[in-house]
């Protein structure tokens, strides 16, 4: 697909996304069975049209992996920290928004089995071999995640401030102890 016809599709979702927003900031939990403005996508029920809410997912998810392999943790993290920062109103209101429905919350919670298994295979490349390090990475990544998404409610909880790179990196100064043991453990003194 082309630069310009991808573009063209993204801004498309995007509008689709803000509509959506607005409905459900104007109607509340009755606006979401509402027909709106002659627009069949929303009519559905929010389940069905969470998929509007992710429509950027895939690319969100192909970006962290390939900032992972290039740049390495801290970088990758902070990339994605400042790709929602650059939109920050966006950001704060789509994020709020899915916080507020159970339904949206439960289909991020599903769609971050991809950041879960882009990180794991990330800790696995650097960790322990065996049954131990495939354990091992799937803790790194679960508590990377964790720290993630806490730094995002953060953020969306005091409206933007401090901005958002700057609470994924006290996340991951936490962390940091906790991450990378194996690679730690066998690294020349």
């Amino acid at each position: 697909m082309s630069g310009s016809r991808h573009e063209r599709q993204q801004q498309k979702r995007r509008e689709e996304l803000d509509r959506a927003m607005d409905l459900l900031e104007s109607g509340g939990p009755g606006a979401r069975d509402a027909e709106p403005r002659g627009e069949a996508s929303l009519a559905q029920p929010l389940v069905q049209a969470s998929a509007i809410f992710f429509h950027d997912h895939a690319d969100l998810v192909r970006g962290m992996a390939e900032a992972l392999d290039r740049t390495g943790l801290e970088e990758a993290c902070q990339a994605m920290a400042r790709h929602l920062e650059q939109d920050r109103d966006h950001w704060l209101r789509r994020l709020e928004r899915i916080e507020a429905e159970p339904a949206l919350r439960a289909q991020r919670a599903m769609l971050d089995q991809d950041y879960q298994e882009v990180f794991i295979a990330h800790f696995h490349h650097w960790g322990a071999a065996g049954v131990q390090g495939e354990r091992i990475a799937e803790l790194e990544a679960a508590l990377l995640l964790a720290a993630l998404r806490g730094a995002e409610r953060l953020w969306v909880k005091s409206g933007g401030r401090p901005v958002l790179p700057v609470l994924v990196q006290e996340a991951l100064a936490l962390l940091w102890p906790a991450l990378y043991g194996h690679a730690r453990r066998h690294a020349p003194r």
